[in-house]
């Protein structure tokens, strides 16, 4: 630190900046599942990104912008608008929201686009999914799924199809998406619950409809 006169004093420390109460954002729920961000980044090799527009700031690490969502119908069939940022993993925000929101039964489209992503095609016989990555921008040229309840909460089930640069598509179950620029969602809510019940047999969280 300095004296009066402006000297460096030896041995104290500098104080650091403060830093408004504001503007400490808290850890999104969505950190938290770890899932879908690991195969995002166990898949696609580390590489340049689409870069982002001049004069728009890298957030932090371990924080986030807060979810941007609106309710646009209320009563028991509510429906919600959500709008993803870029940057963010389509699947692990939407599980956030969905349990954020305790939703039981819904049906979920999107439109939009991803810097990258990962989808997957059932193996029936290894009970997995293989991964199939998608190492650059693309269009979600369509994302239809639902929500249900497992055994840890609402999650969401999604399909993607996303259109490359040549005009060609990838398509499969959706197990990560880095969004950019955006990606618009519409979650139609219901006044039921169902639940997906795991089976061994073949390797799946299944919705069970009795």
């Amino acid at each position: 630190m300095r004296d009066g006169g402006g000297r460096a004093v030896a041995g104290l420390p500098v104080p650091m900046p403060s830093v408004r109460h504001d503007e400490r954002r808290p850890l999104s729920p969505a950190a938290t599942l770890i899932g879908p961000a690991r195969a995002l980044e166990a898949v696609l090799a580390p590489g340049p990104g689409p870069g982002r527009p001049p004069g728009l700031p890298r957030p932090a690490p371990g924080t986030r912008r807060a979810m941007k969502w609106q309710q646009v119908q209320e009563g028991p069939s509510a429906v919600y608008v959500v709008v993803l940022d870029q940057g963010e993993d389509a699947v692990a925000e939407l599980t956030a929201f969905a349990r954020e929101r305790s939703l039981g039964a819904s049906q979920v489209t999107a439109v939009g686009a991803f810097s990258q992503a990962v989808v997957g095609w059932f193996d029936r016989q290894a009970k997995d999914y293989r991964h199939i990555p998608v190492r650059e921008q693309c269009e979600v040229l369509s994302l239809i799924g639902d929500i249900a309840v497992a055994d840890d909460g609402p999650t969401p089930h999604l399909h993607a199809v996303l259109g490359l640069s040549d005009g060609s598509t990838r398509g499969g179950h959706l197990l990560s998406g880095r969004v950019w620029p955006t990606l618009e969602v519409v979650v139609r809510d219901s006044p039921a619950e169902l639940a997906k019940i795991h089976r061994p047999d073949i390797g799946l969280a299944l919705i069970d409809p009795g």
